[in-house]
């Protein structure tokens, strides 16, 4: 963790010196000794609003830290699978300071635990302050895997019972929603590896196989073998899925 994080201050040091960019890098990379305390900081930073303060967010998310360290482990992982697999993050510093989906997926973490533990407000909280200011709607019961990356992130609404496992990518206005005829488990269950394009719609409790793509735009309402390539309106089995590098 320590390597990675003198690299990413090494990266946020040339940035610096960019017009504009002092502060910011400061802020959120140069005035911090571990990643750990800078991804605390960011966060609390992205969820502050009129009436809570940074400062008041950043005291509740350390503490659930405290009991729920791999949080930060898997904030790595993210950040990790974020550089290596887009192809427009040049340096890992820009996945910190710049990838909204990025601070989404780690704010829905907290969210998580919050919800899990019985703090549903706060929870909720959560969950509307990334969506206000980022576009990405994730309820806090969706259960997350690691080394994900939601691509540009805009539009992206993952419901309360979805799953997704490691190294899901995902681009924007994807949905992962329910069908409207039922409560309980009633979102979809998203494989590790599984590419969705853009535009895509995945309705229901249904599972996407391990390593299958979602083409950009397709209606997914059943069940998608693993290693599989789905693509229209209604989804429909189109070729084999490529190999996840």
């Amino acid at each position: 963790m320590m390597d990675l994080w003198n690299k990413i201050r090494t990266e946020a040091t040339g940035i610096w010196k960019e017009p504009m960019m002092a502060g910011t890098v400061e802020a959120f990379v140069l005035d911090h000794a571990t990643f750990e305390d800078a991804l605390l900081y960011l966060l609390s930073y992205k969820l502050q609003d009129e009436n809570t303060s940074q400062l008041e967010i950043m005291e509740e998310l350390e503490k659930v830290a405290g009991q729920y360290p791999i949080i930060f482990k898997y904030a790595l992982e993210d950040l990790e699978t974020s550089f290596r697999r887009d192809y427009a993050q040049k340096r890992y510093a820009d996945v910190l300071l710049f990838s909204n989906g990025f601070v989404a997926i780690q704010s829905q973490r907290f969210a998580h635990w919050y919800f899990n533990n019985g703090k549903v407000a706060t929870a909720k909280f959560i969950q509307s302050s990334v969506l206000k200011n980022f576009g990405i709607d994730i309820h806090p019961g969706a259960c997350l895997g690691k080394g994900l990356v939601f691509d540009h992130g805009t539009g992206i609404v993952i419901g309360e019972t979805s799953v997704i496992e490691d190294g899901v990518f995902m681009f924007h206005n994807v949905t992962l929603g329910g069908t409207g005829k039922g409560d309980g488990d009633r979102h979809p269950k998203i494989g590790k590896n599984v590419l969705i394009g853009a535009g895509a719609t995945l309705l229901g409790n249904i599972h996407i196989g391990e390593g299958a793509n979602i083409a950009a735009g397709a209606m997914v309402l059943k069940d998608v073998p693993e290693g599989k390539t789905v693509a229209g309106v209604p989804a429909k089995i189109v070729g084999e899925a490529g190999q996840v590098q």
